[in-house]
């Protein structure tokens, strides 16, 4: 049993009424905060007991201060209305993930049933598949038999003992409807209105019809009935005599207009000639151009001219960088950087040195005054065109005044702080340490620039976003170490650590403590009567 003070007052400042708790198995009080910001009951008291309010003001509901007992009996809640015992337990429900759980099955319900989502989904994604056989674009200079050195340019589909298969040439197959025909001839002849498979057969195609989708000025884009996609050139149509049903209606997504396009006999893209690949009785699949493979062995690959993922797959990530992997990529390598930038010009916000100081506060001043969009656009067009014709001219210049400035402070603080040599020597050589670091880390950066000055326009635009959220960061870093407590550093401080130390383990340890103790609280009993 607790021993707790009979009567318990609460500070009228933090908002809170005194209350007295009668325990039916003792004597003991226990104190009942009640806050006049809120009237719902969030846990529950553990043990049998009866609150009874000592003071309470009108605009509190019947919810103030009802505490139940774990588990509920019936006597205890006989009292409590239905409504206001579905409201309590309807408060303990973790409202949060009930609503993320309902917003994504509405999301996967839309994607599966509405094909406008379906469309939306591939455009944002970039259509990935399961598997794939198409890897990437390549070109590469081979060496040949005789000796000579050719290009070979395709799309890498495999490799297999050394041999690499490359693509240079995509089939080409079309459907064509026996109703979309007026003549057609095989060779070699056939009966009237067959031809076999593999067989040559040149036709005239008649019509094409299936759901309009597009038009313009020019053309027609419409998906038969198949479930392929064509383009009519609408200079191939006769226009008088397409047909819609319904009547005059416009192109649809959704496929709700059908439309039937007479074509003109005389034009001769409207005789196809293909190999025979499949005929079902209701439509011939030809195939218009075959595919082309060479074969390479990996030992006469002289040069990698090209190499570019290409089908975004599970079997091929590297292939998914478009759409929303892209924005992903780019947004998540902009945050480290963005999160290096931010760190470093947030100690430099909290240094005595009024250089550094000063510094850090021009570039966290004006960069979180400028737009995001004007940042970028000034990265992409003037800060790349210095970076690519003029920085790799002036970066040993540079990289020299960064180390003489890198020296100039270490000797200034070894100066400093030379009496706490034999003292603290830790506090004489981590400023000595950190100014090499920094000097070293600079000077990298700078060659790394000089090197690569000629940045493409996705490392242009990471660079723009780290550069903007950098000074974001950078005042988070500051408001974090600064809300530091003044105790806190000088307790820190008073047992021998220096400002770094200090720093890092009075912000390591603050949110342990508040952790520790909201875990403690919620732990017990008395944690369990309070309302917030």
């Amino acid at each position: 049993m607790l021993s707790l003070p009979t009567t318990f007052t609460a500070p009228s400042s933090l908002g809170f009424k005194a209350l007295k708790v009668s325990a039916s198995s003792g004597s003991a009080m226990v104190p009942c905060l009640c806050s006049e910001r809120s009237n719902i009951p969030t846990s529950a008291f553990s043990g049998s007991a009866k609150c009874a309010i000592m003071q309470r003001v009108s605009k509190f509901t019947p919810l103030d201060c009802l505490f139940m007992s774990a588990p509920f009996n019936q006597r205890e809640i006989a009292n409590v209305p239905l409504l206001e015992q579905l409201a309590m337990r309807a408060a303990r429900l973790p409202w949060w993930a009930i609503l993320i759980v309902a917003g994504l099955a509405i999301v996967f319900y839309s994607f599966f049933t509405s094909p406008i989502y379906r469309r939306a989904l591939i455009f944002v994604t970039d259509d990935p598949r399961l598997t794939t056989t198409r890897f990437a674009n390549v070109t590469y200079d081979v060496r040949a038999a005789d000796g000579t050195v050719r290009r070979v340019e395709g799309i890498f589909i495999g490799q297999v003992d050394g041999l690499l298969r490359i693509e240079t040439k995509r089939q080409v197959t079309l459907r064509v409807p026996r109703s979309d025909i007026a003549t057609l001839a095989c060779d070699p002849p056939a009966e009237r209105d067959e031809c076999p498979v593999g067989s040559t057969l040149t036709l005239l195609r008649a019509q094409i019809s299936g759901a309009l989708i597009f038009e313009d000025m020019g053309r027609f884009r419409i998906v038969t009935d198949d479930g392929d996609r064509q383009e009519v050139q609408k200079f191939n149509v006769q226009i008088e005599n397409v047909a819609r049903t319904p009547e005059n209606c416009r192109p649809d997504p959704e496929g709700r207009c059908r439309v039937l396009l007479p074509l003109r006999p005389e034009i001769a893209a409207n005789t196809i000639s293909g190999k025979v690949l499949e005929d079902d009785g209701t439509a011939f699949l030809l195939e218009l151009a075959p595919d082309e493979v060479v074969e390479v062995r990996e030992s006469d690959i002289l040069a990698v001219v090209r190499y570019a993922p290409a089908e975004c797959a599970l079997n091929n990530l590297a292939g998914c960088d478009s759409g929303i992997f892209l924005t992903l990529f780019v947004a998540v390598i902009a945050f480290v950087f963005a999160v290096v930038i931010g760190l470093i010009v947030g100690l430099m916000r909290i240094s005595e040195n009024p250089i550094l100081f000063n510094t850090a506060t021009v570039y966290v001043e004006v960069l979180r005054g400028v737009p995001l969009l004007v940042t970028l656009l000034f990265v992409n067009f003037a800060l790349y065109t210095w970076l690519r014709d003029e920085f790799p001219k002036i970066a040993p210049t540079l990289q020299l005044v960064v180390g003489l400035l890198a020296l100039l402070v270490a000797l200034t603080q070894a100066w400093s702080k030379r009496k706490l040599l034999r003292t603290e020597p830790e506090a004489f050589w981590q400023p000595l340490i950190a100014a090499a670091i920094m000097g070293s880390v600079l000077i990298a950066v700078i060659g790394i620039f000089a090197a690569n000055s000629d940045l493409p326009p996705l490392a242009r635009g990471i660079l723009g976003l780290a550069i903007c959220y950098g000074a974001y960061l950078a005042e988070l870093f500051r408001a974090g170490i600064q809300s530091i407590g003044r105790g806190q550093m000088e307790a820190a401080r008073s047992l021998g650590m220096s400002y770094l130390q200090a720093s890092v383990t009075s912000s390591c340890r603050k949110p342990s403590a508040l952790f520790y103790r909201r875990w403690a609280m919620s732990s017990s009993p008395c944690s369990k009567i309070q309302l917030c």
